[in-house]
């Protein structure tokens, strides 16, 4: 699997970079799964890397993206 690395800033959650990276903050899940470390943290301490895994066209299906990005 591909990664992409994201470097935290002080105060960002779980959701706000699934949003950015996935278009879905419920996709969070992924993140946390994948950086088991940082799971306790609710607001993430600045300059962590994060590893944000590169996700397969067919893992981000209409259904999952919210609904002003449906067509």
């Amino acid at each position: 699997m591909d990664y992409k690395i994201h470097i935290t800033s002080y105060g960002e959650c779980w959701d706000e970079i699934a949003r950015t990276y996935y278009g879905d903050e419920k996709l969070m899940i992924i993140l946390l799964k994948e950086n088991p470390e940082y799971r306790n943290y609710e607001k993430l301490p600045a300059n962590i890397k994060i590893k944000v895994p590169v996700l397969e066209e067919k893992t981000l299906t209409e259904d999952k993206l919210p609904i002003w990005k449906r067509q």
